[in-house]
Parts: structure tokens; C-alpha cells; sequence
């Protein structure tokens, strides 16, 4: 009697599976946490409600404008105002993906269950850059249409097709998702929740605010500046292209995360 083999199934290489398992098990412990989806909400209501209220602002002060101010009026950047809000709060949510764990003592178990820890960092990263890009995406295509309605009233309004509007509003998302690795970074060398969003929002805030005292030069490399650059589309001195603002953010986010990984590789959890 004759035997019928099959060819085995090939299987996956192993780190592919390692990564894998990686990326699931951050993907679980994101998703399961009532105040992921909370941030969530809270980042896309005041993200949007912002800009609707600089909006507002700048509608009612055009009148009181100079000529210099109207040249440079930029409805796009006015609209996405709230991308930085954005950023703090779920940048904040990356903080929390990683302290949080090591509040808990949980840290040990991951990486008992998976000893790669630069890999652990590295699928939160983009676990949580994932998940805030399409959150940052909507906010933004909500508050642009939301802004130009409301500019319509002035006739200041710009639609979609206008040249870089469309990129503003996908650059201003990925932007969102790198302070986001930049936070996963943050929490990892910090490991301590309060301290880690603190330094998260005066990087982002406070470097805007204290950053009026450097050069223009300067200032365009702060990270909350280069957040602005991202959905400016009438550039002014002093302010990054928003592809550059892009490779600046991108910089940040893999300093803070390869000194995250070195911390973690070479000091206990």
C-alpha cells in the first residue's frame, strides 16, 4: 500500500514570528485598556475644538489685520491648530504604553516572555504610532473642514485641491505618530509616568513658548516648532518645509528610542 505525502508548509523565518508575536501582544495590551480608547477621544474632540476656536479668533481679528498679516494668512495651518494637542495627549499615551508597566512590575513578565527588549520597544513604538496616525488623520480632515466653513463667512476659505493643503493634513498626522515613538522613548529612559509627560509636554509646548528667544534659524529644529512646519502651508522665516520638519521629527523619535533600547538592554526593569 502506497503512501501520500505532502510537502510540508514552509515555516515562517524566525524572527519574522518573533517580531509577530512582538507586535500582537503590544497591539493586545493597547487596545484592552479603556483609556487608550479615552485618549483617543479626548485627543480628537479638543484637537479639533481648538482649531475651531483659533478659527473663530482669527475670523473675527481680519478686519484689524495689517497687509503684512494678510499675505501670510494661512487658513490650512489656523484649521490644523490642534495637531499639537494631539500630540501631547497621545504622545502622552505612548509615555503611559511603557511607565505604566513599569509601575506595575509587568515590565519583568514581557521581557521574561520575550528577552528581545529592544524589540519589545520597538513594536511599542509602532503599535502606538499606528494607532494614533489614522486618530490624528480624521482629527485633522474633521478640523480642516470644520475651520473652512467657518472661514467661509470672511471668504477666507481653501479647499482640499489647493497646493498643500492635502499634504498639511497627512504630514500634520505622521507628525502626531513620531512624537508618539518619541513618547515611547521618553517613558522607557524616564520609567516614571509624571515625569515622562511632563518632559513630553515641555519639549513639545514649552519649546514653542521659550523657543521665541533663539534664532530663527534655531528655533525652526524645536520639536513643537517643526509640529507647525508640518501643516504650514504659507512658510514665514524661521519655519522648516514640511518634509524637513518630518526628518527633524524623525530624528527625535529615533534618538529617544534608541536611548530607551540601550537603557533597557543594559539596566534591570
Amino acid at each position: 500500500m502506497s503512501v501520500t505525502t505532502y510537502p510540508a508548509t514552509p515555516a515562517l523565518p524566525v524572527r519574522a514570528t518573533t517580531v509577530s508575536r512582538a507586535l500582537k501582544a503590544e497591539w493586545t495590551k493597547l487596545r484592552t485598556l479603556p483609556s487608550t480608547w479615552r485618549t483617543a477621544a479626548f485627543a480628537m474632540t479638543f484637537s479639533i475644538g481648538a482649531g475651531a476656536v483659533l478659527v473663530i479668533s482669527q475670523a473675527d481679528q481680519w478686519a484689524t489685520m495689517t497687509a503684512s498679516q494678510h499675505r501670510t494668512f494661512d487658513a490650512t495651518s489656523c484649521s490644523l491648530f490642534g495637531v499639537m494637542i494631539a500630540a501631547v495627549l497621545l504622545g502622552s499615551l505612548a509615555v503611559r504604553s511603557v511607565t505604566a508597566e513599569y509601575a506595575s512590575g509587568m515590565i519583568r513578565s514581557t521581557f521574561a516572555a520575550m528577552p528581545a527588549r529592544r524589540l519589545v520597544l520597538a513594536g511599542k513604538a509602532a503599535t502606538v504610532a499606528a494607532f494614533a496616525f489614522p486618530v490624528a488623520l480624521i482629527s485633522n480632515f474633521v478640523a480642516f473642514e470644520i475651520g473652512q466653513r467657518i472661514f467661509a463667512g470672511k471668504h477666507l476659505q481653501v479647499s482640499l485641491d489647493h497646493p498643500g493643503v492635502l499634504g498639511a493634513i497627512f504630514f500634520g498626522a505622521v507628525a502626531v505618530s513620531l512624537i508618539a515613538v518619541m513618547g515611547v522613548g521618553l517613558g522607557g529612559v524616564i520609567r516614571h509616568t509624571a515625569g515622562a509627560t511632563t518632559a513630553m509636554a515641555v519639549v513639545i509646548v514649552g519649546g514653542v513658548t521659550f523657543g521665541q528667544l533663539l534664532p530663527a534659524g534655531m528655533r525652526g529644529y524645536l520639536p513643537g516648532t517643526a509640529i507647525q512646519a508640518a501643516v504650514t502651508v504659507h512658510r514665514s522665516p524661521g519655519i522648516l518645509a514640511p518634509g524637513t520638519a518630518i526628518v527633524v521629527l524623525g530624528i527625535y523619535a529615533a534618538i529617544t528610542l534608541a536611548a530607551a533600547s540601550v537603557r533597557a538592554a543594559h539596566r534591570d526593569a
